[in-house]
């Protein structure tokens, strides 16, 4: 009898051990992000759903471009690529689905194995009688997640989770392209800054040659030869402060594209505007906002969320249920004298919720989802603020540039040019060509800014909307 019972809970633990669940591990982790779907110069990240997002970059240290010289598509594609934030951002994403993953798993069944009525201190016999010893083997299956719909409010809730965290991921993309565009408009609007301030010196070390000229004949006195270096002396400070202003922009840009070194980078693009676009309402633009913000869209899944956690802890507050079945051998003929019998039994366990209800965690989520509506709407007010800046900044830069005509940068030039040949020829006064030079200056300075402006204001406002909505 003893052998036969040794056996039987053997048989019962190598049951037990294989049993044991297969771990399947999840798929390993990306490095970043694969942005090739994304139109890169639109600034559009509505779409960081689904497919899109499970494209990923297999090049896990690239952190620039090979190419040192950018277009805006190239420069955008390099910041995401670079973005470690980005990349810690995806994970989040992966741990939403991994939560998701176990929100749907189905609870493992209880199996249990073990002995009673064991002899202690002496066998059992049919004069000496006891027991009889027996084995038990019960399995036990809780049914509450199915029967009570808590595992379909799980799901429910992890699928919420992955569609805000999706939405918090593509909200940081926007917000990485929009950077980056700013970056490259600043880098081009430094650099026509830089070439201006280059031509004026050039046109004033010009003029010095006329008068060092003129002086030389006798023609005008050596009081004009310092006052044109007073002029060169300021021009070669206004030159050295477009040169940091441009190494100010370049740096920018260079760390939105990741690029730690001093590597030389340049940027190929113009700030000339083709065919403006035209402005568009308040109210249109914050119908777009409304229907393509990712930020909104996560506190919009962040609300649906926090509803579908009210009904899990709603659901939770229901018992747990857990039939179980069990086999029971009974080993009486060494004992009793009486032969081996084998038996079942059924039966359920059922909590009795007559004192924790789950009330603390249901009162919770209700806060919790009073919270997130307050959220939405603080968003949505500050959404309209911005919304409201960025549509009158470009409907002002829009004006700018349909007022800016391009003859009076001819005009200014030829004017300039015209007043320098007759004071050459001794028809003019130095103060007559320096102002010319001054107004040609400002004239150009006020054409740069103003197609900088309207490419900064564009750019802006297509980010605020959250899509490519303006070209």
């Amino acid at each position: 009898m003893t052998h036969t019972f040794q056996n039987g809970i053997l048989l019962a633990c190598v049951f037990l051990s294989g049993c044991a669940p297969e771990h399947k591990a999840l798929p390993e982790a990306p490095s970043y992000p694969n942005f090739s779907d994304f139109p890169a110069s639109h600034g559009s990240v509505s779409g960081w759903t689904g497919a899109n997002r499970e494209a990923y970059a297999s090049r896990s240290g690239e952190t620039a471009a090979e190419s040192k010289e950018f277009t805006l598509d190239q420069a955008i594609d390099t910041a995401l690529r670079a973005d470690p934030r980005i990349g810690a951002a995806m994970e989040n994403i992966r741990q939403a689905e991994a939560d998701l993953v176990t929100a749907g798993l189905v609870p493992n069944p209880d199996l249990s194995a073990g002995g009673s009525l064991l002899p202690l201190d002496r066998k059992f016999t049919p004069d000496r009688q006891g027991g009889p010893p027996q084995m038990d083997v019960g399995l036990a299956m809780p049914i509450d997640w199915f029967l009570f719909g808590k595992r379909a409010a799980a799901i429910s809730a992890g699928q919420y989770a992955v569609d805000a965290v999706s939405a918090d991921v593509a909200n940081t993309v926007r917000l990485r392209i929009a950077a980056t565009i700013d970056a490259f408009y600043d880098v081009l609007e430094a650099q026509a800054m830089l070439e201006l301030a280059q031509e004026n010196q050039k046109n004033l070390a010009a003029t010095e040659k006329i008068i060092l000229n003129r002086v030389a004949f006798g023609g005008v006195g050596t009081i004009e030869a310092d006052r044109i270096k007073l002029s060169l002396f300021s021009s070669h400070r206004e030159l050295h402060a477009q040169e940091l202003n441009l190494a100010a922009a370049l740096n920018k840009l260079r760390a939105a594209l990741g690029i730690g070194d001093n590597a030389e980078i340049g940027v190929k693009g113009t700030l000339d505007v083709i065919r403006p676009a035209k402005p568009i309402t308040i109210e249109e633009a914050f119908r777009w906002a409304e229907e393509n913000r990712p930020d909104l869209i996560a506190l919009r899944r962040q609300l649906e969320k926090t509803d579908a956690d009210i009904v899990l802890e709603e659901r939770k507050a229901y018992p747990q249920v857990t039939p179980r079945i069990g086999y029971t051998r009974q080993f009486q003929q060494q004992a009793i004298g009486f032969p081996d019998v084998n038996s079942w039994g059924a039966g359920v366990d059922v909590t009795v919720p007559l004192f924790d209800r789950n009330q603390g965690n249901i009162a919770r989520a209700k806060s919790v989802h009073t919270q997130a509506q307050r959220n939405l709407q603080a968003q949505l007010v500050d959404l309209r603020a911005e919304i409201d800046q960025a549509v009158k900044t470009f409907a002002s830069a829009y004006q700018f540039i349909i007022n800016d005509d391009a003859g009076q940068l001819e005009a200014a030039r030829t004017v300039r040019d015209k007043i320098t040949q007759a004071y050459e020829l001794g028809g003019k006064t130095l103060i007559e060509v320096l102002d010319a030079q001054r107004a040609y200056l400002e004239t150009y300075r006020v054409h740069i800014s103003a197609h900088s402006s309207y490419w900064h204001a564009l750019y802006q406002l297509n980010a605020a909307i959250g899509k490519d909505l303006l070209h």
